[in-house]
């Protein structure tokens, strides 16, 4: 009898409603049980400890899914059994909780409703030359190196790759080669701009010690400091204008969505 007093406590804050979406209640038990599918399986941050600001956020969010899920059925928005296996099957996820398919069902009624509702929006020519113009700062590169990683597994294997790149003779055959990246020369770390100064194509670096073998970079080619072109970036100002407006459009048709269903939220009781 001593413990039972605890026992009610403890019950009756997880049966605790913490928000209510037109009439469906949310109780803190429920949000626990999905916060933690979200920070864990979706997330993967097990080591970490949440914040309340990073349970503030999931909450809202969460109670904006149940809303989207309430409306949806009136708009004739579905999602089968199928369509929510499917996107586990890519995550490889077959067996999920069903609190983990909850919250992916959500996720791809999201995205049907976001479809449907911004299904005429699109960007014209001018809006992507006029923000191109206005926003110059965000598209100047300074230099750029193009990478070739060589991997070699010993010290003596990497000497005489080392030699054979600087001679432009043919690599040793046990040698693999990575992929080609481009990489800012101020975010190298000093002793790999020293190793490939001057910064010309075909310099390459020194051998360097790594986990399972050691590094030789060789530039491929080289970017000076200038602002990108529009043509090279037009469509990723694009799909960054057209995200723009669909959130707006998002913002928009939510408040016009809680004046005809009435939505109850009670953050403080997270805590």
């Amino acid at each position: 009898m001593i413990f039972l007093p605890l026992f009610l406590l403890v019950s009756f804050t997880y049966a605790e409603v913490i928000a209510r979406v037109d009439g469906k209640v949310l109780t803190y038990e429920e949000f626990k049980k999905a916060f933690e599918v979200y920070w864990k399986e979706i997330l993967h941050l097990d080591t970490v400890k949440p914040t309340r600001e990073n349970k503030r956020k999931f909450f809202l969010e969460y109670v904006k899914g149940m809303l989207i899920e309430r409306v949806a059925v009136d708009m004739g928005i579905r999602v089968s059994e199928e369509e929510i296996d499917n996107r586990l099957k890519r995550w490889g996820r077959e067996n999920a909780s069903p609190t983990l398919r909850r919250l992916i069902k959500r996720e791809i009624l999201v995205e049907k409703l976001t479809d449907c509702l911004t299904k005429d929006i699109s960007v014209s020519e001018k809006e992507i030359t006029a923000y191109y113009l206005l926003n110059k700062r965000d598209f100047y590169l300074p230099t750029q190196v193009k990478l070739l990683p060589f991997l070699a597994e010993s010290k003596r294997e990497a000497e005489l790759l080392y030699r054979s790149l600087l001679r432009k003779e043919k690599i040793p055959s046990n040698v693999k080669a990575g992929k080609e990246r481009w990489y800012s020369l101020q975010s190298l770390p000093h002793s790999l701009r020293r190793s490939l100064y001057p910064y010309k194509k075909e310099s390459v670096s020194k051998p360097i010690k790594i986990n399972g073998g050691y590094l030789v970079l060789k530039i491929t080619d080289k970017r000076k400091p200038g602002l990108l072109p529009l043509e090279e970036i037009k469509e990723r100002v694009r799909r960054k204008l057209l995200n723009v407006k669909k959130e707006e459009v998002l913002k928009k048709w939510f408040r016009e969505i809680l004046k005809r269903y009435p939505v109850e939220v009670y953050p403080s009781k997270l805590d």
